[in-house]
């Protein structure tokens, strides 16, 4: 199966540097203007299905770059949820829970921000949907309009190459999907 990735445009929390993860946020007003390209590029590549996360940032760019295709919402393809530190910056995270932002920047794969989920229910999450997928539609290509955190876990063969992945809002990425090499870890 080919996978075309498309993170959402800017969102508003997004261009404040705040984490957003499960917080339902618009796209930044200047973010649909920037999606264009990605819209060419998305229609060239014909996908047979598009799939998106269910939520507002998602949704309207999904309006923006596969306007009149069906959509299917799911919120298996959300970001990773920050519990706690949902629209709070790095900085404010650090200064309120200084030991537990340590172990999570340490160890995001086994740890999580309080109330949120590890960078590991993250993988499994994103990466057990994706094969189901690939059982459903092999051969064919299928658009997953998500986040960051989602498509660096499809990305990354490894969890420790998680972070070395360049995913900007309104990016597009194709891979091709091996769901033998590709199971979650």
């Amino acid at each position: 199966m080919r996978l075309v990735l498309v993170r959402h445009g800017e969102s508003v929390l997004g261009r404040q540097r705040r984490y957003a993860g499960h917080t339902d946020t618009p796209l930044h007003p200047s973010a649909r203007r920037s999606l264009g390209d990605v819209r060419r590029r998305l229609a060239r590549l014909k996908p047979d299905r598009v799939f998106s996360s269910d939520l507002l940032r998602c949704r309207e760019t999904a309006e923006a770059v596969a306007p009149d295709r069906d959509v299917r919402l799911s919120s298996r393809l959300r970001e990773l949820d920050f519990g706690r530190w949902e629209g709070l910056t790095a900085d404010e995270c650090r200064a309120r829970h200084p030991r537990l932002f340590a172990r999570w920047t340490a160890d995001p794969l086994r740890h999580a921000p309080p109330g949120g989920e590890s960078l590991r229910r993250l993988r499994t999450r994103v990466r057990a949907f994706v094969a189901r997928l690939a059982r459903r539609f092999p051969g064919r290509t299928v658009a997953l309009i998500t986040h960051g955190g989602p498509i660096r876990t499809l990305l990354a063969s490894r969890p420790e190459e998680f972070w070395t992945s360049n995913v900007p809002p309104g990016s597009l990425h194709v891979v091709e999907w091996k769901e033998v090499s590709r199971r979650p870890s």
